[in-house]
């Protein structure tokens, strides 16, 4: 059976959420490691932050968007046309 046009977009919304989490998560990792070892300016730190807070949004607003494309996807199908 073939996946219906939103459903298919709400996979991909929900992969970048995904992705953008995973994004975070790095820059988590690499702000441990400059802090350990005292190699960036205090300055990167805050743009660290700042692009960690985006990401972590970004991942939350996508997987939000993801679940509600998949609950109007499985209405509709339930539904059947409502054409």
């Amino acid at each position: 059976m073939p996946i219906d046009p939103v459903s298919a977009h709400a996979r991909v919304l929900g992969a970048d959420a995904d992705v953008l989490a995973e994004c975070a998560a790095r820059l988590r990792r690499l702000a441990a490691r400059l802090r350990a070892h005292d190699a960036a300016p205090p300055w990167l730190y805050h743009a660290l932050n700042d692009h960690i807070t985006a990401c972590v949004v970004a991942s939350a607003d996508l997987a939000d968007a993801a679940e509600r494309l998949h609950e109007y996807a499985a209405a509709t199908i339930s539904d059947g046309p409502t054409r």
